[in-house]
């Protein structure tokens, strides 16, 4: 991935060297009601990050200022020359317009470089991401009923939960 810097961002591939910012924001999850990460310890948190440094589809989110990583963007390869986004930032560094930050960059990149469309699903009930990416101009296409879920009951049985789809299309942007 080619790095992008923003006023107060590095956008880049993960690093072996970034383990603890990645456990830190990850752990920060593990009971999240929208995506969480069950499970994460800071032995098997390796792997996540692995699974970052050898997929180009994960951006870490650095910060200029102290170098840490507060979280990440992720920009899966779809068909039709579209990308699916996602964005975790850590708890001690949401409200601050860094998610704002690495989305508007990354989607300038990818629009350029010739993506048609970029879409993002999430939670309704999460107010926050919603309005991050309506503040960024993405326009709500469906809501999807009881399609995905995170966790399971003490039965086992599947917790389902909707899901907002939103996309943003090239042709809109100036």
């Amino acid at each position: 991935m080619k790095t992008i810097e923003t006023d107060r961002l590095i956008l880049r591939n993960f690093e072996e060297s970034d383990y603890d910012d990645v456990y830190e924001f990850l752990s920060q999850r593990k009971d999240d009601d929208f995506e969480a990460y069950p499970g994460i310890t800071y032995e098997n948190g390796r792997e996540h990050l692995a699974y970052r440094i050898h997929n180009d589809e994960f951006i870490a989110i650095q910060l200029k200022s102290t170098g840490k990583v507060i979280g990440n963007v992720y920009f899966g390869n779809r068909d039709f020359q579209a990308k699916e986004l996602g964005y975790i930032v850590n708890k001690n560094f949401q409200r601050h317009g860094y998610a704002t930050e690495a989305i508007s960059a990354v989607v300038k990149e990818s629009f350029s470089s010739g993506v048609h469309r970029i879409f993002a699903e999430c939670d309704p009930r999460n107010v926050c991401s919603w309005g991050l990416l309506e503040s960024l101009h993405f326009e709500r296409e469906a809501l999807f009923r009881k399609n995905v879920f995170f966790k399971k009951d003490e039965n086992g049985n599947p917790l389902w939960q909707d899901t907002y789809v939103y996309s943003l299309l090239h042709e809109t942007q100036g």
